[in-house]
Protein backbone atom coordinates (compact mmCIF):
# COMPACT_ATOMS: atom_id res chain seq x y z
CA UNK A 1 0.00 0.00 0.00
CA UNK A 2 1.52 3.12 -1.22
CA UNK A 3 1.06 6.46 1.14
CA UNK A 4 1.21 9.88 -0.27
CA UNK A 5 3.44 12.59 1.31
CA UNK A 6 0.60 15.06 2.37
CA UNK A 7 1.29 18.40 3.55
CA UNK A 8 0.26 17.53 7.21
CA UNK A 9 2.92 14.62 7.24
CA UNK A 10 5.62 16.97 5.21
CA UNK A 11 5.30 19.48 8.32
CA UNK A 12 5.33 17.03 11.24
CA UNK A 13 9.05 15.76 9.30
CA UNK A 14 9.95 19.26 8.79
CA UNK A 15 9.63 19.92 12.64
CA UNK A 16 11.45 17.21 13.32
CA UNK A 17 14.43 17.80 11.55
CA UNK A 18 14.15 21.51 12.94
CA UNK A 19 14.62 19.77 16.48
CA UNK A 20 17.03 17.90 15.78
CA UNK A 21 19.72 20.21 13.80
CA UNK A 22 18.89 22.67 16.76
CA UNK A 23 19.72 20.34 19.14
CA UNK A 24 22.66 19.27 17.30
CA UNK A 25 23.52 22.91 16.92
CA UNK A 26 23.31 23.41 20.95
CA UNK A 27 25.44 20.38 21.41
CA UNK A 28 28.26 21.69 19.14
CA UNK A 29 28.42 25.29 20.08
CA UNK A 30 26.58 26.14 23.59
CA UNK A 31 27.52 22.91 25.91
CA UNK A 32 29.97 24.80 27.67
CA UNK A 33 33.20 22.72 26.88
CA UNK A 34 36.03 25.06 25.83
CA UNK A 35 38.73 23.70 23.52
CA UNK A 36 41.10 23.73 26.87
CA UNK A 37 39.80 22.09 29.92
CA UNK A 38 40.56 23.56 33.84
CA UNK A 39 42.28 20.93 34.27
CA UNK A 40 44.51 20.46 30.89
CA UNK A 41 45.62 23.94 31.74
CA UNK A 42 47.94 22.82 34.07
CA UNK A 43 49.58 19.92 32.24
CA UNK A 44 52.91 20.45 31.02
CA UNK A 45 54.32 17.72 29.04
CA UNK A 46 58.84 17.41 28.70
CA UNK A 47 60.34 14.44 28.14
CA UNK A 48 61.38 12.96 31.34
CA UNK A 49 63.83 10.80 29.91
CA UNK A 50 66.39 12.43 29.17
CA UNK A 51 66.79 15.49 31.73
CA UNK A 52 64.71 16.03 35.03
CA UNK A 53 61.43 18.13 34.69
CA UNK A 54 60.92 21.34 36.35
CA UNK A 55 56.79 21.71 36.63
CA UNK A 56 55.01 24.21 38.78
CA UNK A 57 52.73 23.00 41.30
CA UNK A 58 50.59 25.90 43.42
CA UNK A 59 52.86 28.12 42.14
CA UNK A 60 55.98 26.88 43.56
CA UNK A 61 58.55 25.11 41.61
CA UNK A 62 59.21 21.46 41.76
CA UNK A 63 61.74 18.74 39.96
CA UNK A 64 60.61 15.27 38.81
CA UNK A 65 63.62 13.18 37.82
CA UNK A 66 64.47 9.45 37.17
CA UNK A 67 66.76 7.23 38.89
CA UNK A 68 68.62 5.25 36.00
CA UNK A 69 67.61 6.22 32.32
CA UNK A 70 67.27 5.24 30.36
CA UNK A 71 64.22 3.13 30.78
CA UNK A 72 63.70 -0.51 29.73
CA UNK A 73 60.32 -2.39 29.19
CA UNK A 74 59.60 -4.40 32.29
CA UNK A 75 62.35 -3.27 34.21
CA UNK A 76 61.68 -1.27 37.74
CA UNK A 77 62.58 2.44 37.55
CA UNK A 78 62.29 4.85 40.39
CA UNK A 79 60.89 8.43 40.12
CA UNK A 80 61.35 10.95 42.31
CA UNK A 81 59.77 14.65 43.28
CA UNK A 82 61.86 16.90 44.68
CA UNK A 83 60.80 20.40 46.16
CA UNK A 84 57.26 19.65 46.91
CA UNK A 85 56.26 22.55 49.17
CA UNK A 86 55.15 21.91 52.51
CA UNK A 87 51.14 20.69 52.85
CA UNK A 88 51.43 19.56 48.83
CA UNK A 89 50.77 16.02 48.41
CA UNK A 90 50.76 13.79 45.50
CA UNK A 91 47.00 12.28 46.25
CA UNK A 92 46.75 10.31 42.72
CA UNK A 93 49.02 9.36 39.94
CA UNK A 94 49.65 6.79 37.51
CA UNK A 95 51.15 5.90 34.14
CA UNK A 96 49.46 5.54 30.74
CA UNK A 97 50.26 5.26 26.87
CA UNK A 98 50.53 8.58 24.90
CA UNK A 99 49.81 7.32 21.65
CA UNK A 100 48.56 3.86 22.71
CA UNK A 101 46.18 3.08 25.75
CA UNK A 102 47.96 0.06 27.68
CA UNK A 103 45.91 0.63 30.59
CA UNK A 104 47.03 2.64 33.24
CA UNK A 105 49.68 1.96 35.88
CA UNK A 106 49.43 3.11 39.51
CA UNK A 107 52.12 5.23 41.07
CA UNK A 108 52.25 5.79 44.55
CA UNK A 109 54.49 8.17 45.78
CA UNK A 110 55.90 7.29 49.60
CA UNK A 111 57.42 10.59 51.52
CA UNK A 112 61.57 10.47 52.01
CA UNK A 113 61.97 13.64 53.62
CA UNK A 114 61.01 17.34 53.78
CA UNK A 115 60.02 17.75 50.22
CA UNK A 116 60.63 14.62 48.62
CA UNK A 117 58.39 11.72 47.17
CA UNK A 118 59.41 8.76 45.63
CA UNK A 119 58.04 6.01 43.74
CA UNK A 120 59.11 2.43 42.29
CA UNK A 121 57.28 1.19 39.14
CA UNK A 122 57.78 -0.21 35.98
CA UNK A 123 55.82 -0.41 32.27
CA UNK A 124 54.96 -3.10 30.25
CA UNK A 125 56.37 -3.98 26.74
CA UNK A 126 54.94 -2.69 23.52
CA UNK A 127 54.93 -4.30 19.86
CA UNK A 128 56.62 -0.84 18.68
CA UNK A 129 60.56 -0.81 19.35
CA UNK A 130 59.93 2.88 21.47
CA UNK A 131 56.78 3.57 23.63
CA UNK A 132 55.33 6.97 25.07
CA UNK A 133 54.12 6.76 28.26
CA UNK A 134 52.60 9.35 30.57
CA UNK A 135 53.41 9.99 34.02
CA UNK A 136 49.70 11.77 35.33
CA UNK A 137 49.98 13.51 38.61
CA UNK A 138 47.26 14.62 40.35
CA UNK A 139 47.98 16.67 43.72
CA UNK A 140 45.57 17.29 46.63
CA UNK A 141 44.54 20.87 45.72
CA UNK A 142 43.41 20.03 42.50
CA UNK A 143 45.97 20.50 40.21
CA UNK A 144 47.25 18.07 37.21
CA UNK A 145 50.53 18.26 35.66
CA UNK A 146 51.53 15.56 33.12
CA UNK A 147 55.44 14.05 31.85
CA UNK A 148 56.78 12.10 29.06
CA UNK A 149 58.76 9.15 29.37
CA UNK A 150 60.25 7.51 26.65
CA UNK A 151 60.72 3.54 27.11
CA UNK A 152 62.10 0.99 25.09
CA UNK A 153 61.79 -2.60 24.81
Amino acid sequence: MKERLTSRKFAHLLIVLTILLGLMAYRTWFDGVDGVGADAKNDRICDLSHTPCQILVGGAPLTVALSDPPLRAEQAFQIRLDGVAQGQVPSKSWLEGQEMFMGRIPVFFERQGEGQWLASTQVGACTSHRMVWLLVIEWDNGERQQVALSVTR
